[in-house]
């Protein structure tokens, strides 16, 4: 028993030592390098082990305390976001409209400028209806015989021949395009003066019975030329596919028309 308790105080003994050399040995570098102006050697420690970890748990705080604010105002920044959906689906809405506007006023300053150069009267319409899948390519507009509409009178816009008026109502009145295929227009190439027969083929136009000794060239213009119905010099369109066969006894042309009929909105009407 005496034994055990003499080895125990001699581990105590030992290990008070030991701290005592530590201690000693450690003011020695602190002297050390208060004498050469260095960090000492807890600033070191302090430094490497301690400040890293405090650097981590300051970000980690900080993350955490964003992340609880996000989850907080999550609601609100939601609200907001749709709010701006909202507003930015509305600002390109009104965008459109106006760009359409925009297309109509400049369409109606065209008819505009064409209806005073004129020598005959015309009377302004709006297209109110279309059945791009009827027997007929017609269109509907809402001017008739009390506005001086009447059957056979021509039809333009701003770009060119639209048709003629098959009938008219008191208020209203149907006319047939003329990329309808039973529609026929005396027209000319422009450049050659060469007379050829428009008729339409639903989407296009083709120009018939040109003769085979004319020159067709790839975007030559072609224009009404005087008939029974239609006045000279209306735009038609412009040439896109010359058809010329060696044993024919005409050659023809796909005619790109001048009017954008999907799209017609206004119109005039030449007074007989």
């Amino acid at each position: 028993m005496v034994a055990i308790t003499s080895f125990w105080d001699e581990r105590k003994l030992l290990v008070f030592v030991t701290l005592i050399i530590l201690a000693s040995v450690v003011m020695l570098v602190e002297l050390d390098a208060a004498r050469r102006s260095e960090r000492s050697f807890s600033d070191q420690i302090v430094n490497t082990v301690i400040v890293p970890v405090e650097d981590v748990v300051t970000q980690t705080a900080s993350a955490v305390a964003i992340e609880f604010h996000t989850l907080a105002h999550s609601g609100s920044m939601a609200a907001e976001n749709t709010a701006l959906e909202r507003k930015v689906q509305q600002l390109a809405a009104t965008n459109e409209r106006l760009k359409e506007r925009a297309a109509e006023n400049m369409q109606l300053r065209r008819m505009l400028g064409l209806a005073q150069t004129m020598a005959v009267h015309t009377v302004a319409a709006s297209v109110v209806g279309y059945a791009p899948e009827g027997s007929r390519r017609e269109i509907s507009i809402d001017r008739g015989w009390r506005d001086g509409v009447i059957r056979d009178a021509v039809v333009i816009n701003g770009d060119g021949l639209v048709g003629h008026v098959i009938d008219a109502g008191a208020h209203d009145a149907h006319v047939l395009l003329v990329i309808d295929p039973s529609s026929n227009v005396p027209a000319y190439l422009r450049g050659t003066r060469t007379w050829g027969i428009v008729t339409g083929t639903w989407q296009h136009i083709r120009m018939k019975y040109i003769g085979q000794d004319v020159k067709v060239r790839f975007g030559d213009t072609v224009i009404t030329g005087k008939g029974q119905i239609y006045p000279e010099g209306i735009v038609i369109g412009t040439v896109r596919e010359v058809d010329r066969r060696d044993n024919a006894l005409y050659q023809s042309a796909v005619i790109v028309p001048a009017v954008d009929f999907d799209g017609l909105t206004h119109v005039l009407v030449l007074k007989k």
